[in-house]
């Protein structure tokens, strides 16, 4: 039976120790989030985040948009948004599917992108000269150091290859010790695939699409992936199954997502520190 990954526990940590370099450097991280329309799950999520931020003394700025908002009106309120002396700013995703994601997004500062979504950010990433991580990639590797995992030598398995988690975290892993392989819808046999992986991380938002007769026996198993059915939410893996077979495994709900909260308000408090705000 595998060690279930407590994510509140670590996220706790880990604010915790924000709010003390708060504290110790009397900063004031100011953290704003654009949120555009009303789905359910997104409103779910920056509440979230605002009660982390508040609960370390960071304040938080919520600027919200009906979904009828054009685009050139949102680009406008972006602008104008950033004109405050601000440690981070992300816009919560989705968007409304009639506003250009990527032409938003590319209105970010890239100096106080926490989310890491522009395309600056994202190229920072690439050639390996962000200063800060990504949240979700962010999480992964911090399971994978509070569960003392080393990963020299290791075979990661990365399944999806989205813009939140897939892609950023495939870039941050392509630095290390390891062997990647990355895999996406048209990837052919992925059983075979997964059932190779010393440490497995999904991230598409496809309910049951990891069983457990699809894991190494042993191996470690990051869900990063989210699907509502109704008001539950579910990660990628069938949890029962995988939690006979895996050594270590994360809930969803409970294991990834309180621990991305966390690094995103811990990037706020680092750029905070590092601008002297």
């Amino acid at each position: 039976m595998a060690i279930v990954v407590d994510g509140k526990k670590i996220a706790k940590k880990i604010l915790a120790a924000a709010h003390q370099k708060i504290m110790k450097e009397n900063l004031r991280p100011v953290l704003a989030v654009i949120l555009v329309g009303d789905d359910p799950a997104s409103q779910t999520y920056v509440k979230k985040k605002q009660e982390a931020a508040e609960s370390i003394g960071m304040r938080f700025l919520l600027y919200k948009f009906p979904k009828t908002i054009s685009l050139s009106e949102l680009v406008v309120e972006v602008k104008q948004i950033q004109k405050q002396n601000l440690s981070g700013i992300i816009v919560q995703l989705p968007l409304p599917k009639a506003l250009d994601k990527k032409l938003i997004l590319n209105e970010l500062n890239s100096d106080i992108d926490v989310d890491f979504l522009s395309w600056i950010s994202l190229g920072k990433l690439m050639i390996g000269e962000n200063a800060i991580v990504p949240p979700t990639p962010g999480a992964v590797l911090e399971i994978l150091k509070q569960h003392k995992i080393k990963l020299e030598g290791k075979h990661i398995v990365v399944v999806g290859q989205g813009d939140l988690i897939g892609k950023p975290l495939t870039n941050v892993l392509i630095r290390m010790p390891v062997t990647l392989t990355t895999c996406n819808k048209f990837t052919k046999g992925l059983t075979a695939i997964t059932r190779q992986a010393d440490i497995l991380i999904t991230g598409v938002g496809k309910y049951n699409l990891i069983r457990g007769s699809m894991i190494k026996k042993g191996a470690v198993v990051i869900d990063a992936g989210v699907i509502f059915k109704g008001k539950k939410m579910f990660g990628d893996i069938n949890f029962s199954e995988v939690l006979k077979v895996a050594s270590i495994v994360t809930p969803t709900p409970g294991g990834v997502g309180p621990i991305t909260v966390a690094k995103l308000l811990e990037n706020t408090v680092n750029i905070a520190s590092k601008n002297k705000i």
